[in-house]
């Protein structure tokens, strides 16, 4: 098992302190694991010089453990990911050990004066971002309102007691996605994270500004969350077939009608048969663009029976007809 002992007081330290126990010839913002210890890297961001943007983005190919140590500034740390951890709350220290439980991503939020255990076993997949707020970057806003204060205590508490039962909304998952894995096609750069874990700090303000003692924001079945994600899944990997209808998809989610509508909605930002058909519009779009498919083909292959709605659509979507060649 490797060991790493470190804390979150600063950003430049923290950086040179695993850059010199994983890659110590990287000159880029990225650090990769070397090939005995995992697979894929590590970068850390300052958006300033109180807010830190962490990226964790790695197979692991041994057994890790991550000791990070208590300081005694009541920094918050934001740690948004799509992997799961089982935790065990002691006095002063979590203790987490990864787990092969399914999430479809959550978060939750530390206070720093309370260190942490993590232990990664060999084969985890780590996908994670974590935004550090130093306490002179709170302080102030907490200074002139207590009930900020308290509610940020509230989030922090309950979010480990009901990490299960919170998951990342439709635009935090976006956010997640394109800092933790970029589209390859676009410029990879300091601004670009930095725009990104802006807004994502954003969503955790105004979930915060949100709460209300008698509405707790964690009250969410983790159950039905991740069933509407196996519809997802599920509709994402029958494309070619006719749309099932609601009916039937809220019966696979063992949900009602419209409990699953409404929570799909919620958590896709559309409906299921939008999904659905952005999905289709999306594959069909690789085909005939990438694939060098004819319409014809791709209609076939889809289930596209009239061809006018089908362009129609595709140009509603992508501002291009589809038998304009790229």
């Amino acid at each position: 098992m490797y060991r790493y002992t470190f804390d979150f007081s600063d950003i430049d330290a923290l950086r040179s302190y695993f850059r010199s126990h994983l890659d110590s010839e990287s000159k880029t913002d990225r650090i990769y694991f070397p090939p005995e210890i995992g697979e894929g890297y590590l970068s850390y961001y300052k958006i300033s010089p109180e807010v830190f943007l962490l990226v964790n983005n790695y197979k692991a190919n041994t057994d890790i453990e991550y000791i990070r140590m208590p300081i005694n500034e009541k920094d918050i740390i934001l740690h948004f990911r799509k992997y799961s951890l089982d935790h065990q709350l002691e006095k002063d220290l979590i203790v987490s050990k990864y787990s092969t439980n399914y999430t479809p991503g959550n978060m939750r939020c530390m206070d720093a004066q309370q260190g942490e255990h993590v232990y990664i076993t060999k084969g985890a997949e780590v996908r994670s971002t974590m935004i550090v707020l130093k306490s002179s970057y709170i302080k102030p806003y907490f200074m002139k309102n207590n009930d900020m204060a308290e509610k940020v205590d509230n989030y922090i508490r309950y979010s480990h007691q009901h990490i299960n039962k919170f998951y990342l909304s439709y635009k935090q998952s976006n956010l997640f996605d394109q800092i933790v894995e970029p589209d390859s096609e676009k410029i990879e750069n300091y601004l670009y994270y930095i725009a990104r874990g802006i807004r994502l700090l954003e969503t955790f303000w105004k979930d915060v500004l949100k709460w209300e003692t008698d509405r707790n924001p964690f009250k969410i079945n983790s159950s039905q969350v991740g069933n509407i994600y196996k519809v997802s899944d599920y509709l994402k990997e029958n494309l070619k077939e006719p749309f099932v209808g609601v009916d039937q998809l809220a019966a696979m989610a063992h949900m009602s009608r419209t409990n699953f509508f409404n929570m799909f909605k919620e958590i896709h930002n559309q409906t299921p048969l939008e999904f659905f058909n952005n999905k289709r519009l999306e594959t069909s779009y690789n085909m005939i663009v990438r694939d060098g498919l004819s319409i014809r083909e791709v209609m076939d292959t889809l289930n596209y029976s009239n061809s006018s709605k089908f362009k129609k659509a595709f140009f509603n979507k992508f501002d291009i007809y589809p038998d304009i060649r790229i």
